[in-house]
């Protein structure tokens, strides 16, 4: 009787927990590192990369994983989340080495700065939120986070369960394959426009925080326990950008002369870029997207820099020509199209923005209910795309074109209101209307959302055929000035 008790007291606690993790996993908050990281730890480990990526934000933007791949034919993801302590990316970096062995992992270390005796609690959940359950994330709750918080962490539901009011279909289907494509790199088109105004040549040296010092020593003590080859970085940045803080080492440039010295006495590479600016060929003012985070154009300089580096000093193979290796390639082009959709959604000026959108791969609709023949930029706009049902004797205002391929799969004018319904494929449907129901202006609904600003004027929207989104919508009215 016992025994039999026994059992069904374990069998429901088994039921119990089971049901408690699917609960979490429906409540944490969805962020795009929940995507990178299940991806990266979970979801991508039939090949182990040659390279991992390890860090805070800084690291997010450093180093391009599609730019390695496309010069040099090495594989990389990156793991960076934003606000990650470096405790957090011990334990994270123990993750990764259960699917991936012997990798060069290369760190970001400017979260030794950190003072605290905690990280920042949401910059910590980015991360152990989205790692499975397991002794590693046990002994990362333990170690990274303060008592008090530990139940919060092991079952997030507690943490969460407010949400039951905003949950979305995104929350019970998370698509997590959706932007692998980057390998978890992200970095703006954004342009500082200011120099580095902090000491970044001194040569003088000061002692790390305790605690971080402690972990750093971990990460090489791990890398030579699992015998995987170990690279430590600090990105370019203003070391002002923590000036005055509480929870800062005072003096970074001076720790980072410290960390120099540790990795030298470890022999581990240590690639301080904020001292080899000139080497790389960086403007500051032009290269980084604010004061601590490098832009698109920065990090391709040093990506470049790092991928020549590896390739001197390790045994790489090009994987580039492998077959094995080709969904790369397509990856690639895939990166390539989301850069170019940055490129479409920065520009404001419609003469500038028009041959940016002239693609094969895009799905363009115009539509208004305004009198297009007594506005010469809407017609200008429309005949810039190739469009011409607005002629001097054409009468009505509603007014609505599909361009596909590059081709005119629909245009009409009309005095009524004209709908129509467009079918890309099985799972892509799109309602398209001159004049919504609630406030009479265009309207495109995109399966069930729409995705309009619903403003007067003409409304253009940019469908991406590969990315399976749309990437853009804008309106004008009187001006040739792009309106968001």
């Amino acid at each position: 009787m016992f025994k039999k008790s026994f059992l069904k007291g374990i069998s429901f606690v088994i039921i119990l927990l089971l049901f408690i993790i699917t609960l979490n996993s429906i409540f944490i908050i969805k962020t795009n590192h929940r995507a990178k990281l299940t991806q990266g730890l979970y979801s991508n480990t039939g090949d182990s990369f040659d390279v991992v990526l390890l860090g805070s934000s800084h690291m997010d933007a450093l180093i391009n994983p599609n730019i390695l791949w496309k010069q040099f034919g090495i594989t990389s993801f990156d793991y960076s989340t934003g606000g990650q302590p470096i405790d957090v990316t011990y334990y994270l970096l123990k993750e990764v080495l259960k699917k991936h062995k012997d990798p060069i992992v290369v760190v970001d270390l400017y979260y030794l700065g950190s003072t605290d005796k905690f990280g920042d609690e949401g910059y910590i959940r980015t991360a152990l939120d989205n790692v499975r359950f397991s002794v590693n994330k046990v002994q990362a709750i333990l170690n990274t986070t303060p008592m008090d918080q530990w139940l919060n962490y092991f079952f997030p539901i507690f943490k969460y369960h407010d949400r039951w009011k905003e949950l979305t279909d995104t929350d019970f289907n998370f698509d997590t394959d959706e932007t692998y494509y980057t390998k978890g790199f992200n970095a703006s088109h954004d342009v500082y426009g200011k120099e580095n105004d902090s000491n970044f040549l001194t040569t003088e040296t000061v002692d790390l925080p305790p605690k971080t010092e402690e972990y750093l020593k971990k990460i090489i003590t791990l890398s030579k326990k699992e015998n995987f080859k170990l690279i430590f970085t600090n990105a370019p940045h203003d070391y002002s950008q923590t000036s005055g803080s509480k929870v800062w080492t005072a003096e970074p440039a001076k720790m980072f002369n410290k960390v120099a010295e540790i990795s030298k006495a470890n022999n581990i590479p240590f690639i301080n870029y904020n001292k080899l600016t000139t080497e790389l060929g960086f403007d500051f003012k032009k290269d980084m997207g604010n004061i601590g985070h490098l832009n698109i154009f920065g990090s391709n300089k040093v990506t470049l820099n790092l991928g020549k580096y590896l390739k001197t000093n390790y045994k790489l193979t090009d994987h580039r020509n492998d077959e094995t290796y080709k969904e790369w390639n397509s990856d690639y082009v895939l990166y390539s199209r989301s850069e170019k959709a940055i490129d479409i959604t920065n520009e404001t000026n419609i003469k500038n923005y028009i041959p940016l959108i002239k693609n094969k791969n895009y799905i363009i609709v115009a539509s208004t209910n305004e009198d297009i023949s007594k506005n010469e930029i809407l017609k200008n706009s429309l005949t810039l795309l190739g469009l011409k049902t607005f002629t001097k004797n054409s009468v009505g205002s509603n007014y609505l074109a599909i361009i596909n391929d590059n081709k005119i799969q629909s245009e009409t004018l009309s005095s009524a209101k004209l709908s129509k319904d467009f079918s890309l494929n099985k799972g892509t449907n799109f309602k398209i209307t001159t004049q919504s129901v609630d406030e009479k202006i265009p309207s495109i609904v995109l399966n069930g959302v729409e995705n309009l600003n619903k403003h007067a004027g003409l409304n253009i929207m940019v469908y991406d055929k590969s990315l399976k989104k749309i990437i853009d919508t804008i309106y004008l009215d009187s001006t040739s000035v792009i309106k968001r």
